[in-house]
């Protein structure tokens, strides 16, 4: 059997005579290869930086091999991003290192994304941090908007697989497997306050409703297939943006702020994806 450093090797190698699709099926089988070695060596290696959130609760004990995924119905997961797939909120603006940033992505984010991409799920991203914040602050400088979440895609991934020691030697190969993660993932990234301030005649919702619809059509435009509101998870630390997501058939969950997402809430979700009137009942 070959192992990942024989299959990124290989796939070096002939990638100037690959066929784009070929090439990106070489990766999704490189990455989910090299994501259940990472996940045996993170489970081992649970030590956490100080002043970063204890994940000792966050050990996937029962993802041995591979993590639980939605049943077919699913078609798209999506992520707010502040308090839910980061252990940290940005305010909408991150203007430090983004490698600190990238270190308070939460591990069950970080294991399920190529997992769930591997078994051709769709992924994105749904966030109130919005570019026009930047003009706003009067050119201080800093990134946010979708540019943010695709730099902290980028940089967590890359972190990710340069832990593996088969290719701590392969940057190159590294900063691929992260693109190609990064660019599969949908984003939709806006302040409905500042887009409402800035044109009257739109009106968009306090909630992740224009967000998630952005995702659709975005969707819609990349494999031509439509997608309904029932095909949808969200996970989100905003009671009201998960309330708001239920309304349209969404199967919105919310994650709890002290904690963000865990792989208990992961397996709780799929575990109520067969009655989500129960999780509306406990909301109202």
């Amino acid at each position: 059997e070959a192992t990942s450093l024989d299959m990124a090797t290989k796939g070096k190698k002939k990638r100037a005579s690959l066929p784009a699709q070929a090439e990106r099926a070489l990766l999704d089988a490189v990455s989910i290869s090299i994501i259940r070695k990472l996940m045996c060596y993170e489970l081992r290696n649970s030590k956490v930086e100080r002043g970063t959130v204890d994940l000792a609760s966050d050990r996937a004990t029962h993802w041995k091999a591979d993590p639980p995924m939605p049943p077919p119905s699913i078609k798209m997961v999506l992520w707010d991003m502040d308090r839910t797939l980061l252990n940290t909120h940005t305010r909408g603006l991150w203007k430090d290192d983004i490698k600190k940033l990238a270190k308070e992505v939460t591990r069950a984010f970080k294991i399920l994304v190529p997992h769930l991409l591997f078994n051709k799920y769709a992924v994105g991203i749904v966030t109130f941090s919005d570019q026009l914040v930047l003009s706003s602050e009067g050119g201080q400088g800093g990134s946010a908007g979708e540019t943010l979440v695709n730099d902290l895609l980028t940089e967590t991934f890359v972190s990710l697989y340069s832990k593996v020691k088969s290719l701590s030697e392969h940057k190159e190969h590294v900063k691929r497997n992260a693109e190609h993660i990064r660019d599969q993932v949908y984003v939709a990234a806006a302040l409905p306050q500042l887009r409402n301030q800035q044109d009257s005649k739109f009106r968009m919702p306090n909630s992740k409703r224009w967000h998630i619809d952005q995702v659709i059509e975005k969707y819609k435009e990349r494999t031509g297939n439509t997608l309904k509101y029932e095909e949808i998870m969200l996970f989100d630390d905003t009671v009201d943006n998960v309330k708001a997501a239920l309304e349209t058939g969404v199967h919105a969950f919310a994650v709890p702020r002290t904690s963000a997402f865990t792989s208990s809430c992961w397996e709780k979700a799929l575990e109520t994806l067969k009655n989500p009137g129960e999780i509306m009942s406990k909301l109202k």
